[in-house]
């Protein structure tokens, strides 16, 4: 198996966990579904991922737990464990406690759970001040055919970003295909406030006609129809991490509404050839149940 396949194996698979919190998660049926030896595949994952697979499932159904208890501060921990794929209240306690080093009932579920890049809070301060009224609306998006490149830690080297898109595009350019003349979509599951740094990965996306192989550095990823609620972001890259606090620190937990089982996305307005990466023009979006 090339490099490319194994890699393309273990992102299937993270994204597979993600949209299937409730499913049999374990080595055996995960290797399966990669169709390697569970042995085999225990390597290749940690090798891809840096991090073990029974530490990522844990990690996935963690994370989608802290997203429902911010989206709907009300509910309850048994309705949360459950949702995220935990057999009980009382083993998602241990877990979140162990993980975080607070009893999910002290989080008061807004606090960041994972330390940031230094100085983050002392930009996002700034960034208030400069940052224009944010007006959040409710769209729908047809289902769609992605392919995707996924790159590791965004916020430690943005030059990964643009390293990954010129990847994206070549991949197209290759087979005949403009990138450029499409819309370009930024996807994450990873949060920054309950994901650590180093385990932080973000994709760049395009949609894809059906009938197109994917193969070489590229994924693919199917999204469905979608109703998500969105904010347009014309301005700083910190912005954006505004952005992202005003939907689900305030309006998810005042709409009523939940976050589905997809990663937020960012529709790009304008690309960053034109803007940069410091500078952007697109929705921040968060898929809704």
């Amino acid at each position: 198996m090339t490099g490319f396949a194994s890699a393309r194996r273990v992102r299937e698979v993270q994204d597979h966990v993600r949209q299937n919190l409730h499913a049999d998660l374990g080595l055996e049926a995960l290797a399966e579904l990669a169709g390697v030896s569970r042995f085999h595949f225990a390597r290749i994952f940690k090798a891809h991922a840096g991090e073990t697979l029974n530490r990522f499932v844990r990690r996935a159904r963690l994370e989608r737990a802290a997203a429902l208890m911010r989206a709907r501060p009300e509910r309850r921990l048994l309705e949360v464990a459950l949702d995220a794929g935990f057999d009980s209240a009382a083993d998602f306690s241990r877990v979140f406690r162990q993980h975080y080093g607070i009893a999910p009932r002290s989080w008061d579920r807004t606090q960041r759970l994972e330390a940031m890049v230094p100085g983050y809070e002392d930009g996002l301060s700034a960034a208030r001040a400069s940052c224009p009224r944010l007006a959040p609306v409710v769209r729908r998006h047809p289902a769609c055919r992605l392919a995707y490149v996924r790159v590791a830690t965004p916020f430690l080297d943005a030059e990964l970003l643009e390293a990954g898109y010129r990847t994206l595009l070549g991949w197209l350019a290759a087979r005949g295909l403009d990138g450029t003349l499409v819309p370009l979509l930024g996807m994450s599951w990873d949060q920054p406030e309950t994901a650590p740094l180093e385990q932080i990965r973000f994709d760049l996306a395009l949609p894809i006609p059906d009938g197109l192989r994917v193969e070489g550095p590229v994924s693919e990823l199917r999204l469905p129809e979608i109703r998500s609620v969105e904010v347009r972001v014309d301005g700083e890259l910190p912005h954006v991490a505004l952005a992202w606090e005003h939907l689900y620190e305030a309006w998810l937990p005042a709409s009523g509404e939940a976050p589905a089982d997809l990663p937020a996305m960012k529709r790009f307005r304008r690309r960053p050839e034109d803007l940069g990466w410091f500078r952007v023009d697109l929705d921040c979006c968060i898929a809704l149940d």
